[in-house]
């Protein structure tokens, strides 16, 4: 995905988010109508909630994704802050208390956040434990310990127990998932990065077969089962309607489009629910053949896009601006005299924040995330003495 200033092919976060949103409650609807009686029996489904939920999943990503939250990480470790920053935490407190709302306590007062329903805030979290409370995943985690009280009232009564996803939750997973295999390898496909019209339709060309080497030889767990996924990539790229590179006319564009939706409708009718709860295991299901399809043409890109040497490049640069401009506002917080360097909402927070170090440390993290890319580097340029 691109910045929201550049949304003419591609999609951006917004409309990333607002597909999802779509997905979720598509799936969601499917499933209230074709199994009413397991949905019952799994304590219901709120399609309201998954798609709100979905809405909100990538609030809490910084400016240059994955790359950011990892460096946010190590920063904010590094100045004292046990639970570190994780972008799907980061949604969980914007929802809870950064964002403002018009809602009032009974004490006349502000509510802080968005006073969102627990089935709704269930549904937010892609990963419903507190920093180091599951073993299996360490590195994952979908509340701080300062939204701690809000995400105990919100797991009161979660129908699978400890550690487990509601269902509104995993519709916005799967949501998610469909629409980063679909939509951003369309987008990367426009942009000239990933050939799909080679894969599809060159045959004096090897670029199929090297595709599939090059994965298989990244991944042995993928490698064991080669032949299942290689028939699976087969058969969803006979689909594939333009044979050369795009060029962006109205034919191509609805070309395109209708793949698109195949894709899409072909996922969602391979959804379903598990009609028992088992511990660990997900209720929503799918189709082995279709989470084949799914995996694969994640892999695309993976293969020519993430694992590619320019974004490297581009990640090195990006991780250096996250590092210079966070340590710059940390540094700035710790002197009144530098709080003109801060909006008044983050002037406000360190305010009140006073002499709490793990605070004022967590306000850096929630300021820098909310940027931009472009505010951001327009930021950085200028702490650099650059106009």
């Amino acid at each position: 995905m691109v910045s929201a200033d550049k949304g003419y092919v591609f999609h951006n976060r917004l409309t990333h988010s607002l597909k999802v949103a779509q997905l979720a409650r598509r799936m969601g609807e499917k499933l209230s109508a074709a199994q009413p009686e397991v949905v019952k029996a799994l304590g219901g489904l709120d399609v309201d909630a998954a798609e709100a939920a979905a809405l909100a999943h990538d609030l809490g990503h910084p400016p240059f994704g994955h790359l950011a939250e990892e460096a946010l990480n190590e920063l904010c470790e590094q100045n004292g802050l046990a639970d570190g920053f994780e972008g799907n935490a980061q949604s969980f407190r914007i929802v809870t208390k950064i964002a403002v709302g018009d809602a009032i306590d009974a004490g006349g007062s502000g509510i802080q956040g968005l006073n969102l329903c627990a089935s709704t805030l269930n549904g937010i979290l892609k990963y419903p434990w507190l920093r180091r409370a599951n073993a299996a995943k360490p590195h994952k985690w979908g509340a701080y310990e300062s939204e701690r009280e809000v995400f105990d009232w919100a797991r009161t009564n979660q129908k699978f127990g400890t550690n487990r996803k509601s269902i509104e939750a995993e519709l916005m997973d799967w949501a998610d998932d469909i629409t980063f295999s679909v939509h951003d390898l369309i987008d990367f496909y426009c942009a000239g990065q990933i050939p799909l019209h080679q894969l599809a339709y060159d045959t004096r060309s090897d670029e199929r077969n090297t595709f599939f080497d090059e994965v298989f030889e990244r991944d042995a767990e993928l490698q064991a089962r080669r032949d299942n996924l290689e028939n699976a990539f087969n058969e969803i790229i006979e689909f594939f309607p333009l044979n050369r590179r795009y060029v962006g006319d109205r034919e191509e564009r609805h070309l395109l489009w209708q793949f698109t939706t195949m894709l899409i409708s072909r996922f969602v009718n391979a959804i379903s629910l598990s009609g028992t709860s088992v511990a660990n295991e997900p209720v929503v299901r799918f189709q082995s053949e279709i989470l084949d399809e799914i995996r694969m043409l994640k892999e695309l890109t993976w293969h020519y896009v993430i694992l590619h040497n320019d974004l490297a490049t581009n990640q090195r640069g990006h991780r250096h601006m996250v590092t210079t401009v966070f340590n710059d506002l940390r540094s700035a917080a710790d002197n009144v005299k530098h709080w003109k360097l801060f909006p008044p909402f983050f002037k406000d927070q360190l305010k009140k924040a006073g002499a709490d170090s793990q605070a004022v440390t967590r306000i850096i993290a929630d300021y820098l995330s909310s940027m931009t890319e472009r505010e951001l580097t327009r930021l950085y340029g200028t702490l650099r003495g650059r106009a």
